[in-house]
């Protein structure tokens, strides 16, 4: 119930999805009470719906593959659907989980307390449920370090235009700072887990 529905091809041959009302979100401020564990439990979802199915191609389940929350609808603070599902593919569901965790929950640019974002990434995991803490930490982490070392390969590579290579150099800045964040504060983040 957490994505657009497919309506079929247009004279162009364009998919058609249906419109869902609200908008991303890039801080806590615009998230309601209750966001995490929805959204958490929106993932959880996902995973268990489409675990043993075909499309999981004999891996863990169907990933979303990029769940951020700018890749999720928010209506009145809470999120609603997710969106963009170009990188959906069967995988581990701990990739997906780890990634959803450290991008609603860690941001080292915001002025966000860390006990707030540890209380959040509680509540996330919590919706989610069955996961322990230090599994977390290092699925979020493997996220942080997989899109460092995808971007690092980017920013090198000449055959790229220069604006996404521009895009890379943005995206290592992020992803290490917040890895930063995490690895400074990891006894506190573990300790809200528990």
């Amino acid at each position: 119930p957490y994505a657009p529905r497919y309506l079929g091809v247009d004279d162009g041959g364009r998919d058609i999805l249906s419109y869902i009302p609200g908008q991303t979100t890039d801080h806590p401020s615009q998230r309601a009470d209750g966001a995490y564990t929805r959204g958490g439990a929106m993932l959880r979802l996902l995973h268990e719906t489409t675990a043993g199915h075909r499309l999981a191609a004999g891996r863990d389940c169907v990933l979303h593959g990029d769940p951020g929350p700018f890749n999720t609808i928010f209506w009145q603070g809470l999120p609603v659907a997710f969106i963009d599902w170009s990188s959906c593919r069967p995988g581990n569901r701990r990739d997906d989980l780890g990634y959803l965790a450290w991008t609603w929950c860690i941001q080292s640019q915001g002025h966000v307390p860390i006990a707030e974002q540890a209380r959040h990434l509680r509540e996330l995991r919590d919706g989610y449920g069955g996961t322990e803490p230090g599994n977390l930490l290092d699925a979020m982490m493997h996220s942080q370090t997989r899109i460092v070392d995808l971007e690092t390969a980017n920013l090198g590579n000449p055959g790229l235009p220069a604006g996404r290579r521009q895009h890379a150099k943005a995206a290592i800045a992020w992803a290490s700072a917040d890895r930063a964040l995490l690895r400074q504060h990891k006894a506190l983040l573990l300790s809200a887990l528990r």
